[in-house]
């Protein structure tokens, strides 16, 4: 090529399940800008652009042969330079003992233990070998070409109705006597009583929803999860198939009794040939029984879990990429997805499909003050709280399609539920216990500290029980967090230990460098086998926290440098930091961040990255601690420049009561301000009678500080007055793609809005703006109706109290 001497075009076997697409982090510099539509092979990285390879669109193939597509970038980019990129050897400056070559693989392997051979999939191989499977003929090659551009095409279809488009492998069907199944399961009462009354009941499934039983299920009662109590719940199940009960041991009414025989009257429900078997702890057994039935699916697998108080979501996605770039069938259980490849799964490990028509999909966005029905789309029931049962069938679901890797994000409500006692772990990461990592001094919840020792204390005690083999477990763990010492000496060198950290210099994966502007951070790391620098669109201390987790989580499993660099700046996450661009002048942000921590690290990075002026679009849900939203606000406030307290999810709340007790966070001196007036002005102007509407407005405009309930509106106000260089960050929200309202009936109502399709729609109406003359948008509200108003009426506020020369003045 002309271009670059170190890139040429090649006929290339292209395999439909590796092509894998994702976007340009860099600007539009690139000098392979005009090979968008070119098939390329670099021997060595491709850097035109001061970019490494990674930032290239790619098509993942097999990792002997990296192919690459080159990509124009994004377009809108702020003209800031570009942090530099560091020489060759700065960048993979590895270590000769860990030097990875075309030629050297079996030498290579020879260095790995059990676990990353596992991991990896590698097996010494003659050179000559290999070099025999890489020649292909040419008739063979265009035929393989055409069946993967067929497939491809076929699995772009599939995604668009939602259908999963790879193939796997059909899970195993399984089959139990009931007594053996609790024979293995250890519950060794139940099995000899099962084996001697009913030992001719067969098991074919587990299952703790009533509604979802089928014929020979198991069912495992789990109050509170489902609305329906004891009897109702069992009816159900029984009516529709199942063959045992699991259900929670009754206790007596009066301390000293014993419990009646039947205290619920479950005679006149279950058949006798259905047997019920009480227990004390219904989440234990239920993991424990499907632990059993589904033979441990965690010990067919690596295992990665990934627990802290905060970034476990993050972390375990750019783990799960990193994975991914090796050839990896990975799978992931987050709060976000669940999720094997490209395809996702239900919360009983089963491939989603829709089940009904989405009547958003035709749509370009929602509609203000209405909800757009929420339907055909991807739910998670248990988001926090999954029982231990179903995270046994996720991992079942993985393992039986082919997965070799399960990362899993472990909630502090999930550890406490019991949900990961029967999960067999060989890595546990740990991202924090005792503070937020990357989180200001400032901003750490002091009112918190025992719900943050009890966290410590109760994952603590989780990876004592769990960590116990140093052959095939490892712990990765915060090196600047306090509580590391006393976690590390409460294992007693009982695994191996991997450290990374920011501020701790002698932490094994150490953060060199950290920068960022308001599309990407740069960050340059040293790990024990060299230096790497890796750019991403995750923003913030915190992110940068996750980020090297995830480095260390790889150099724990002894993945390369260039796999590690290439695997986490291909992640996209989706909700965080993610940014809309549609090639305007401005950037905007859409980010979960939901605690006054994590908004402010974002809207700290933000300032740091060079934002002219930032206007921040958030809310806070119904439900969730009330004393947040003060905090929220306050945090808002002092890093914003412009500030719109909108709708998050208000479910059982009124709206305006959330709202305000957000604005509650705002200084003393501006609430004081406008305590004469016969209404508070921040709040939804819809709120008020229309003659206080410009008087509100001016109150709002005048301190940059708006309230707009409507979700709609809001992100379209601050995008709309956005201007070169300005930054919107709509928080909160992230991925979540629904707007959780109260229903007329008492019941929570859920609608689709989702804010990355908003913000979409808003940018590409700016043009229509645009074209308005003399049309001011440097504030809110736009023009300059308030000035012609506020000039009519002439009204002292301070009389705004008492009746009468407004509604005068007005008429």
């Amino acid at each position: 090529s002309d271009i670059h001497q170190d890139v040429y075009v090649l006929r290339v076997r292209m395999l439909a399940q590796h092509l894998t697409f994702r976007p340009c982090l860099r600007r539009p510099a690139c000098g392979l800008q005009n090979l968008a539509t070119s098939v390329v092979v670099a021997r060595q990285p491709i850097k035109p652009c001061g970019a490494p390879r990674s930032s290239c669109l790619e098509l993942r193939g097999p990792p002997r042969h990296r192919l690459m597509v080159a990509h124009a970038g994004r377009r809108g980019r702020p003209e800031e330079p570009t942090p530099e990129m560091p020489d060759d050897d700065f960048f993979l400056d590895e270590d000769e003992d860990y030097e990875f070559d075309e030629d050297e693989d079996g030498e290579f392997v020879e260095q790995l233990d059990p676990m990353s051979r596992k991991l990896m999939g590698i097996k010494a191989r003659d050179v000559d070998e290999i070099e025999e499977e890489e020649e292909f003929d040419e008739e063979e090659d265009e035929g393989v070409l055409e069946e993967a551009a067929e497939a491809d095409r076929d699995g772009a279809a599939a995604d668009d109705v939602g259908e999963p488009s790879t193939s796997y492998p059909e899970p195993p069907e399984r089959v139990y006597r009931a007594s053996d199944l609790f024979g293995e399961a250890a519950v060794l009462d139940a099995a000899l009583w099962l084996a001697s009354s009913y030992p001719d009941v067969l098991v074919t499934g587990v299952q703790s929803n009533p509604h979802l039983v089928v014929p020979g299920d198991l069912f495992v009662f789990h109050p509170g999860l489902t609305p329906e109590g004891d009897l109702e719940a069992i009816s159900i199940a029984v009516g529709q198939g199942a063959t045992v009960v699991v259900a929670p041991q009754v206790k007596a009414e009066e301390p000293g009794l014993d419990p009646a025989p039947d205290p619920v009257g479950l005679a006149g429900i279950l058949p006798d040939e259905v047997p019920l078997i009480r227990v004390e702890d219904t989440q234990g057994m239920g993991a424990r029984l499907a632990a059993a039935f589904y033979d441990i699916p965690s010990a067919n697998m690596v295992t990665i879990g990934v627990m802290g108080l905060l970034g476990k979501t993050t972390t375990s996605w750019l783990i799960r990429g990193l994975l991914e770039e090796l050839g990896q069938s990975v799978g992931l259980m987050s709060s976000i997805e669940h999720a094997i490849a490209e395809d996702r799964l239900d919360e009983d490990g089963y491939l989603w499909e829709p089940m009904e028509e989405d009547p958003s999909v035709e749509r370009e966005s929602s509609v203000p003050f209405k909800l757009i029905p929420y339907a055909g789309k991807y739910e998670q029931h248990y988001k926090d709280t999954i029982p231990g049962l179903n995270s046994q069938k996720i991992l079942a679901g993985m393992r039986d399609r082919g997965a070799g890797v399960a990362v899993m994000e472990m909630g502090t409500k999930s550890l406490a539920l019991g949900t990961y006692d029967y999960v067999d772990l060989n890595v546990a990461v740990v991202t924090g216990l005792s503070v937020r990592m990357g989180v200001p001094a400032s901003e750490q919840p002091e009112d918190r500290a025992d719900e943050v020792r009890a966290v410590a204390e109760l994952a603590m005690l989780t990876l004592e029980r769990k960590l116990i083999d140093p052959e095939t477990q490892v712990l990765v763990i915060n090196a600047d967090d306090p509580a590391t010492t006393e976690l590390l000496r409460r294992l007693d060198n009982a695994v191996p230990v991997v450290t990374f950290g920011m501020s701790n210099s002698r932490a094994d994966v150490f953060v060199e460098s950290y920068k960022n502007n308001v599309w990407e951070t740069e960050v340059i790391i040293r790990t024990p086998t060299g230096r790497l620098q890796i750019i991403t669109n995750l923003l913030g201390r915190h992110n940068a926290y996750n980020l090297v987790a995830a480095v260390a989580t790889g150099i724990a499993l002894k993945v390369p440098l260039q796999s590690i660099v290439a695997g986490i700046e291909a992640v996209e996450i989706p909700g965080r930091s993610e940014v809309i661009d549609e090639g305007q002048e401005f950037s905007v942000v859409v980010d979960a961040a939901r605690s006054p921590e994590t908004l402010a690290s974002m809207l700290d990075a933000l300032r740091r990255g060079g934002a002219r002026q930032i206007f921040t679009v958030f809310g806070c849900s119904g439900g969730d601690d009330p004393a947040v939203r003060p905090k929220m606000g306050a945090v808002a406030h002092a890093k914003s420049d412009y500030v719109i307290v909108t709708n998050e999810n208000p479910r059982m709340e009124d709206p305006a009561k959330v709202v305000a007790d957000v604005v509650a966070g705002f200084p003393d001196d501006i609430i004081n301000r406008y305590s004469a007036y016969a209404y508070f002005p921040f709040q939804d102007q819809g709120r008020t009678p229309l003659w206080f509407e410009p008087y509100l407005q001016k109150a709002q405009r005048d301190n940059k500080r708006y309230i707009m309930e409507d979700r709609y509106s809001a992100i379209r106000a601050a995008i709309g007055t956005a201007g070169p260089d300005d930054v919107v960050l709509l928080a909160g929200k992230g991925d979540q793609d629904w707007v959780e309202h109260a229903n007329t009936d008492g019941s929570i109502l859920r609608g689709w809005l989702d804010d990355r399709v908003e913000a979409r729609n808003a940018l590409s109406k700016l043009k229509y703006l645009k074209q308005i003359p003399k049309f001011n948008r440097d504030t809110l509200p736009w023009g300059s109706r308030i000035e012609t108003l506020m000039e009519t009426l002439a009204v002292d506020p301070g009389v705004l109290s008492r009746p009468g020369p407004v509604d005068t003045a007005l008429d």
